[in-house]
This record gives C-alpha cells, structure tokens and sequence, in this order.
C-alpha cells in the first residue's frame, strides 16, 4: 500500500501555540509516524511536524489556522500507492502557493508561486516530497530516529502519567542489560532504529530494536536481525519475539462452557503500564539474545525473514 498520510509543520518553538489552537495534547510515545493517529515530532531542521491518517479532519484544513498561531506553516499529503503529493504553505493563515502531483499527469495543480522543484528527482512525485524536506526537514516515510508523541483531543480520557516517560525509561533500564549481554549502543540511541544497538558473535552481525507505545496503549516489543559480517545480503535471518505459541487444545476442550468463562475472563490492566511493558521487555531481551547465541527453537521467537530461502 505505501505511506498514506497527511501532515503539517511549523517551527519547534511553537508547540504550544499549535496544540493550544488545534485543542491537542501529548498522550503518550510512539516508535513511528503511521498507524497510531496523530503524532508528532521534531525535526533536527527545527521544524515540529504533526502527522496523521489521510484526509484527517485535524490537518490539512487545520494548516490556515496553524499558521496564524504559530506564524506560517507548511502542509501536505501523501498517496504513495497512486503517485499523488501535495504542499502547501501558509503565512499568517494566507495560503501562499500549492502544489501537488499524480502518477498519471505529473503536476496536475499549481496555485501562487512556489518554489522551484528540485530537478534530480526521478517523478514529480518524488520532486514535491523532495521539496518538503529542502524547506522544512520532513520527508514523509523516512523519519528514522525521530521521538514520536502521541496526541489527543485536549480532556479525552488517557493515563493519568500521560505515557511520556517510556522512551526515557527504556534507555536507562534498557541498555545496562544490553551492555551486559554484550550488545553496543551510542549515549543516546534510537531504540526503534535498526542498526544502532549492535554486536558482532562469531560470523554475524546482529542488531536489536524495539517497537513502542505509551498512552492509550503501552508495550514494547523487540525486533532483532542477525547476518552475515561480511556479505550480509548472503545469509541472515529478521524476527521478532511475541507469546508463546500455544500447543493445539484436545477437541474435548475447544466448545466447553468452563473454556468460553476462561477465554472471557480477562485480567485487570498493571496499574503501572509502563512497568510491565519494561519488565516484559527485559524478559524478552533475554528471550532473543539466547536465540541469537545458539539458535535453539523457542515457541517466543517468531522469524518473519530468512535469506537464502531454504
């Protein structure tokens, strides 16, 4: 399918007037830019991008507004499966230009004057996203290492530690164990980038990162890939750990009324999510480290890849 999304920027140091205008709040952390509703993030340009589902009644009609509170602000969206880009930019909630593109027709809309399009770009499609990054630092979909934030509409119910201490906590609980296993990792690393947490054992180069949440739902889950040190296109293998795989219940057991009271019968949430998503964590750290020692089968250990296909 591609990246779908909508998005607006404007600079960092309006945070507060942006999520006071659009009636936002911070919620909680998450490891990506899609799939979590709205998000938000700052940029190493110094831009704060706020990204969410296509065509979300929150952004792109929000960009005007935005503007007027924070000064300009640009704007966009992305239907990568069908070619199609827009950006827009406001100043002082005025439309300045925009500019948008299709696979089928190229530039199929141009308003006001804007930029010049980057020219070593191969589709116009590429070329308006290209544009994006020149002006404000985002580039939708390759957002790698960034700290995203969960948002919600200002009131609405969500944890009462609002999820924001995860990503710190992570690094300092985390990474001691990693250090001790062996693992390598900078001062401060980018815990759901690939390539950043690393080791070499014997033949392969590994690397562990992790999948995160906070806030309305909270959870870590590792990701681990494992390849060969000196052609890791030859030989390697990318997983993850999950629960246990259950052995198959007897058929005298699956269409019981004791097994539907079982199965309906679900456990209190932890009072501290965080705690647990972090205790968990631990366990499966441990979890993927001894596959990657000896790779021993372990019904946690799920393989999603393996190169070269047996």
């Amino acid at each position: 399918m591609g990246v779908r999304l909508d998005w607006l920027a404007v600079r960092a140091g309006r945070r507060k007037a942006l999520l006071d205008r659009l009636d936002l709040e911070l919620a909680g952390e998450v490891s990506q830019e899609v799939g979590e509703g709205l998000v938000l993030a700052t940029l190493p340009s110094g831009w704060l991008v706020l990204v969410g589902p296509h065509d979300d009644p929150a952004i792109l009609p929000n960009i005007g507004p935005a503007s007027e509170a924070c000064g300009e602000g640009l704007g966009g969206q992305v239907v990568e499966s069908v070619g199609y880009s827009r950006l827009q930019r406001y100043e002082a909630g005025r439309m300045l230009w925009s500019l948008a593109s299709e696979a089928s027709t190229g530039i199929s809309e141009r308003s006001g004057a804007p930029p010049p399009l980057p020219e070593d770009c191969a589709t116009p499609f590429e070329a308006v996203l290209a544009l994006s990054e020149s002006l404000c630092g985002y580039r939708p979909g390759e957002t790698s290492g960034l700290a995203w934030r969960r948002l919600v509409r200002r009131g609405a119910a969500r944890p009462a530690n609002g999820g924001g201490a995860l990503l710190q906590r992570m690094r300092i609980e985390l990474i001691p164990l990693l250090e001790d296993l062996g693992w390598s990792a900078p001062p401060v690393p980018k815990m759901a980038d690939a390539g950043v947490i690393t080791r070499e054992l014997g033949d392969h180069r590994q690397t562990i990162w992790f999948e995160y949440a906070s806030g309305r739902e909270t959870y870590i889950r590792v990701h681990f890939e494992s390849a060969d040190a000196q052609d890791g296109e030859s030989r390697g293998e990318l997983g993850f750990v999950g629960a246990p795989r259950k052995e198959p219940l007897p058929v005298w057991k699956r269409f019981t009324w004791k097994r539907l009271a079982e199965l309906s019968n679900y456990p209190p949430g932890p009072a501290d999510p965080i705690t647990a998503a972090l205790d968990r964590a631990r366990e499966e750290i441990q979890v993927a480290d001894a596959y990657l020692r000896t790779g021993a089968p372990d019904r946690r250990i799920y393989v999603t890849q393996r190169w070269p296909q047996a």
